[in-house]
């Protein structure tokens, strides 16, 4: 009491912003923070498999496809919590991710000098990374609701009042995500190093990643070219995949079960694979428990594939002749039903002795030689690069170290397509075959609608079968803004057809 000044300590059982961003170690702390909430089974992994509820390759065996809003959209309402936790979860990934860029690029660039790698600017990729992460964000939240509020800078108060803003429009948000991707793939390190803390670019051109959790050019790379390919851009898009393969950094993974079943050694992190939602111990975000459970509930198979996926496959259960089609897909004989089990070969979903290996693939090299064909085909048929392209896709079918044994598929030439519009359907289809189940079909539906003046989309989704019918300008093949979104900021306008 007799005290005339109070002894002020900084309180050692908690982070504030006057006690943190003074270290390096602190912005590693928390770039891996911002990675956490960007892939937290409760937003990344549900951008891929809320777009596969969607497609016409997953359906609801059991209770029925109109049972799940996502597979019939005439029954998605503004109340729904699967989309009202995912727009929240994405803006706490913001919060997160725009806090990580604000502070570090505050940060004296003094502070990541390391004696070893004297010329790493460390500083630097962390805040690639973190605009690699927003640059993903952003670009899913335009694909599920068109604009949203643009939010660049992290919450600054706890008061609803203060983040009030409209929704931005699509080209706004867009011309964000192409602006971090620019930022992301000029700094971003070609693979990573974790001897040390931080990230290299390797001395030697052919070095292998040594972690695939994390963003590097390669993945900034890979959006930009999956915009070019709904943008109808197929120079990019061919040029951008070409770079991807032409690093040397992705090559081609031999055995295609190598890529997801977890009870081969050496699958996860395959050699092709460019980004992976790694799945660690305990009870952390990464455990993607959420992701698992579109697939597997208990142990056994929960998602249903249609028979027309099914169909689009060479054999049967009894008969394996495509390794992919077994490995994606079971038929029960019992219920006569076909489950989607292309990630539930990794049951138990985690295993300590086997590395925790069940993760989710954002990009694999895969990807960008179907991008290259498809965007060849679109330019000159025929071409005799896209055909080899697809040959050798086609080759992995292929598996004689499998049990039993597949045979493979055969091989195509031109004959067997007269024109460009048939080998473009074939390539689509390939495309479905390999990338099944991973997140994509639905956004290349829309894109095909597109570009054909089709419906395939929205009639996968129940739109062509109530009246009103909704055609494909009409935005419910978005998801609507969430009701409490709206009662916390009503300057958001909610989509057409949900008011």
């Amino acid at each position: 009491m007799a005290c005339e000044d109070l002894v002020e300590e900084v309180p050692e059982d908690r982070i504030s912003l006057d006690n943190f961003f003074s270290r390096s170690s602190d912005a590693e702390a928390a770039i891996i923070g911002a990675y956490n909430f960007s892939f937290r089974s409760s937003n990344s992994t549900n951008y891929l498999f809320f777009a596969n509820r969607s497609s016409d390759d997953m359906t609801a065996p059991l209770d029925g496809q109109q049972t799940d809003a996502f597979m019939w959209r005439p029954n998605m309402t503004t109340g729904n919590g699967n989309v009202s936790g995912l727009w929240s979860d994405s803006y706490r990934a913001l919060a997160n991710i725009n806090l990580v860029i604000q502070q570090v690029s505050l940060m004296d660039e003094g502070l990541f000098f390391n004696e070893e790698f004297p010329d790493l600017n460390r500083k630097a990729q962390i805040i690639a990374e973190a605009k690699f992460l927003r640059a993903w964000t952003y670009y899913n939240m335009v694909l599920y609701w068109g604009g949203v509020p643009l939010v660049t800078e992290p919450p600054a108060s706890v008061d609803p009042a203060d983040y009030r803003i409209p929704r931005a429009s699509r080209a706004e948000i867009m011309e964000l995500v192409v602006q971090d991707l620019d930022d992301a793939e000029r700094d971003l390190p070609v693979n990573y190093d974790f001897l040390f803390t931080g990230a290299v670019q390797p001395d030697d051109a052919e070095a292998q990643p040594t972690q695939k959790g994390r963003a590097t050019v390669a993945a900034a790379k890979m959006l930009k070219a999956r915009i070019a390919m709904q943008n109808q851009d197929w120079e990019n898009a061919i040029r951008l995949s070409r770079e991807v393969i032409d690093s040397g950094q992705y090559p081609f993974t031999q055995r295609w079960v190598n890529i997801f079943d977890a009870s081969i050694q050496g699958s996860q992190n395959a050699s092709e694979s460019i980004l992976e939602i790694q799945t660690l111990s305990g009870a952390g975000e990464f455990n993607n428990t959420g992701g698992y459970s579109w697939f597997t509930v208990d142990g056994r198979p929960r998602r249903g594939a249609t028979i027309e996926a099914y169909d689009l496959f060479e054999g049967d259960e009894e008969n394996v002749v495509d390794v992919r089609k077994k490995e994606s897909m079971t038929q029960t004989t019992a219920l006569n039903e076909i489950y989607a089990v292309k990630y539930a070969n990794s049951n138990p979903w985690w295993n300590p002795d086997n590395g925790d290996p069940f993760n989710f693939i954002i990009f694999r090299a895969t990807e960008a030689y179907l991008n290259i064909a498809e965007a060849l085909n679109e330019q000159s048929y025929p071409n005799n690069e896209a055909m080899e392209i697809i040959n050798r896709i086609r080759g992995r079918a292929q598996d004689l170290q499998y049990n039993p044994p597949t045979p493979g598929i055969d091989a195509w030439d031109f004959t067997m397509f007269p024109d460009q519009t048939s080998f473009r359907a074939a390539i689509r289809e390939e495309r479905r075959r390999e990338l099944l189940f991973e997140g994509q079909r639905w956004w290349d539906m829309l894109r095909y609608d597109v570009i054909d003046n089709t419906t395939i989309a929205p009639a996968a989704v129940g739109l062509m079968d109530v009246e009103p019918s909704y055609n494909i300008d009409e935005t419910r093949l978005l998801l609507p803004v969430p009701d409490g979104a709206i009662v916390q900021n009503p300057e958001l306008v909610q989509n057409p057809a949900y008011q």
